[in-house]
């Protein structure tokens, strides 16, 4: 029931507003034909509005340069010629990937000496203990018979000194061992460093292959990169922000981005990062955005245009900005008097301006004040003007529309209330009627 009373107030809505602008169309044409005749020959005819409040947007469109989130290069750790590289410009490459072979037969072999040098050392080193071990004999047995006079103080200096030479030729022994386990160690990562591996600490596991320097056969050194390996599934835009925006600017703050690669798409931005430090040059501070590529369309170097919103002014007074113009230095309008149909200049002070509307701060309009839009450069204070037919119809219409709408949303209205109300109850004393039995007949 609800919702036919919805559609039934709907239609009356839309012929109420057809009458009424019919109405207003023909009143409008015998009001013209009579305000003509008693026109004054210069009045100038003018279009006119009336100040609307929308909410207007502070934006700014800068532009950057899109660069990788991250990006390395890889550097071999020795030097050797190159066997294989596995990956070229633009391949995925997964984190612990194998990217190249170097020839590593020399370092194979520096590994097989070293463990033969060890063993020679280790070798060494049981002879050293077990003369030693003589020596210590020796000493032993002269310090008892020193002890009884047996044997001269010589020989038992001799033994002494025989015995501490042995024992420093055992620390000795033990040196060179180490020393021959840490050049083993050493010849054994060299080795390992004749395979190239894919690794990094952060963000994604896959990346891509930015450049590649080098080719299979040419002799690669430390310092000198083979591949370039970039993070793309998210990129950063580094924009130029000038001296006058940049208090406006925070991060997290949104932004549109947009690239003549793609056009009409627009892409999701967050400001990541803001310098503490302007350019002097330029005067400009750089922030840089984060924007999700997971389907990697952005690439590093792209042109492109990024728009943040800086502030957002709601129920705003605004209008036209063919209404503003200059008189005497001044910016301001051109208001009708009622009165006399004169022009009046007022001056005006703005805020945000687009395209399509211009803010004013002040003073504030009412809401029958009807603001000059064409015709406004031809005006002076006191000048006749009259209202073209043109204007009086678009009001006449935006008159109707508002009726309408207000009666379309009255019966919506009475309709929730009333389903809102309590089912009224019988009163208890109130007889009640009773629903005839299907055998009674009808009298």
């Amino acid at each position: 029931m609800g919702k036919k009373i919805v559609l039934l107030a709907l239609i009356a809505g839309f012929a109420a507003i057809a009458v009424f602008a019919w109405q207003r169309y023909q009143e409008s044409v015998k009001e013209e034909e009579r305000k003509a005749q008693k026109r004054p020959e210069d009045a100038v005819v003018v279009n006119v509005v009336k100040a609307e409040h929308v909410t207007m947007l502070d934006e700014r469109v800068y532009s950057g340069t899109t660069q990788a989130w991250s990006s390395f290069d890889i550097d071999p750790e020795v030097s050797a010629r190159l066997v294989s590289l596995k990956f070229d410009i633009g391949d995925q490459i997964k984190k612990g990937d194998l990217i190249a072979q170097l020839d590593d037969s020399n370092y194979e072999q520096a590994v097989r000496q070293a463990e033969a040098e060890l063993e020679v050392a280790k070798a060494k080193d049981v002879e050293v203990k077990a003369l030693l071990k003589l020596r210590k004999s020796q000493f032993e047995r002269l310090q008892l018979l020193h002890e009884r006079n047996a044997t001269s103080d010589s020989e038992f200096e001799n033994a002494e000194s025989a015995m501490k030479v042995q024992e420093a030729a055992l620390i000795q022994s033990e040196a060179n061992i180490q020393n021959c386990e840490a050049r083993l160690a050493a010849a054994k990562v060299k080795l390992d460093d004749t395979r190239i591996f894919a690794d990094w600490n952060s963000g994604s596991d896959i990346r891509h292959v930015g450049d590649r320097y080098v080719d299979e056969g040419s002799l690669v050194s430390p310092g000198k990169p083979i591949l370039k390996i970039i993070e793309i599934d998210r990129i950063k835009a580094r924009i130029p922000i000038i001296e006058r925006d940049f208090r406006f600017l925070q991060v997290g703050q949104q932004a549109e981005v947009t690239t003549d690669a793609y056009p009409g798409v627009k892409f999701e931005g967050t400001v990541e990062m803001i310098s503490n430090e302007l350019a002097e040059s330029t005067r400009t501070v750089v922030a840089i955005l984060s924007i999700p590529n997971v389907d990697y369309r952005l690439r590093p170097g792209m042109f492109v245009r990024v728009r943040i919103i800086l502030s957002e002014h709601r129920d705003t007074q605004t209008i036209p900005p063919n209404a503003i113009l200059s008189r005497n230095d001044q910016r301001g309008v051109f208001l009708i008097d009622p009165t006399d149909q004169t022009a009046k200049f007022v001056p005006v002070k703005t805020g945000l301006e687009d395209r399509t509307r211009v803010e004013i701060l002040s003073p504030v309009f009412k809401s029958n004040d009807l603001i000059v839009t064409v015709g406004n450069h031809m005006l002076e204070t006191g000048k006749s003007v009259e209202v073209s037919q043109l204007s009086r119809l678009h009001m006449a219409e935006n008159l109707a529309a508002d009726a309408a709408k207000k009666e379309s949303q009255k019966p919506a209205a009475d309709a929730a209330a009333k389903d809102k109300q309590p089912e009224q109850k019988p009163a208890a004393d109130q007889p009640q009627a009773v629903p005839a039995e299907s055998g009674d007949k009808a009298q």
